[in-house]
């Protein structure tokens, strides 16, 4: 099985970046994602001014761009991902979250560093409580169309969409820009919960996916999300309730693609089974995602 080392991370997508490598239309790979602080805190007492500016600094590496053969631009990309398995402590910078100052200034108050321990499967909060991780990846895309995009933001192409549903047993779907595709992969926590307002814990990782070109659906604007149970559409901008509507928009147009609803009535249907949900709030543009289960759809199956 071919590996991707974190000594391949970038800081950035960008189509001028040159492939570390191809893989072939359903061959599982694996990528090692760095964690989100490059491991400058091993310890609360890591944290200082110093090494929180380094960290910072590299803060966002990604692995990437892996060619999948076959793929062209027009395409998509359906990338399943098999396995998150968690290769680090989890890291989490933090500060004072003082109930008199707005919440959006919330990101930026950090003073400290904390590390929690990950043994089979549970995450140590303190003595009291331990959390089952759900691992997951914070930033997968594809080369965007042109320029380059720092590894921060999202669009289109993926990118740092910080949705909880992109774990084990989910695929994404990115339209393709460039022959190849390009992927990258980073910033993997070890849980979190929908908005990502107070940062979650960041692990290293090492992620086992698999990558095929398909052809790109017509109604593909932005990335989707399919999992056994579930079809999910994510859409990044501002301001979020105008993300959120897109995103039911962008499943609505997927419903009446694929299955045979009229569209009044599908958008109906919806209303009363899809859920509008928050990916983060935390980036330059804030995501949404739209949920519904295929179960209400099977009946409609073409």
């Amino acid at each position: 099985m071919q590996r991707f080392p974190e000594s391949d991370a970038k800081y950035a997508y960008s189509p001028a970046h040159a492939s570390i490598g191809t893989v072939h239309p359903g061959e599982m790979f694996q990528v090692e994602s760095v964690e989100g602080y490059s491991g400058y805190f091993r310890s609360p007492d890591d944290f200082n001014a110093e090494s929180y500016a380094a960290a910072e600094a590299q803060k966002w590496a990604v692995v990437g761009p892996i060619s999948v053969a076959g793929a062209t631009a027009g395409d998509a990309l359906a990338v399943t991902i098999h396995d998150v398995e968690i290769t680090t402590p989890g890291v989490v910078t933090y500060g004072a979250y003082s109930r008199d100052i707005d919440p959006y200034e919330w990101w930026d108050d950090e003073t400290a560093a904390d590390v929690y321990p990950i043994e089979n499967g549970l995450l140590r909060f303190d003595e009291h409580t331990h959390l089952p991780t759900r691992p997951l990846i914070g930033c997968l895309a594809v080369q965007p169309e042109e320029g380059e995009v720092n590894a921060s933001l999202q669009g289109r192409y993926g990118g740092n969409l910080d949705c909880r549903e992109l774990r084990a047993g989910a695929t994404m779907i990115l339209p393709v820009a460039h022959d190849g595709g390009g992927l990258y992969f980073g910033d993997c926590k070890a849980l979190m919960g929908d908005s990502e307002i107070v940062g979650p814990p960041e692990v290293g990782a090492l992620v086992t996916a698999s990558a095929r070109p398909i052809p790109r659906p017509p109604s593909l604007e932005w990335p989707r999300i399919e999992t056994a149970h579930e079809l999910m559409t994510i859409v990044s901008g501002k301001p979020l309730e105008s993300a959120a509507r897109q995103a039911l928009r962008e499943l609505l147009n997927w419903v009446c693609d694929d299955f045979d609803l009229p569209r009044a009535k599908a958008a109906l249907l919806l209303a009363m089974v899809a859920h509008a949900r928050i990916a983060q709030v935390s980036n330059s543009d804030y995501t949404s995602y739209c949920v519904a289960p295929r179960a209400s759809f099977a009946p409609y199956r073409r």
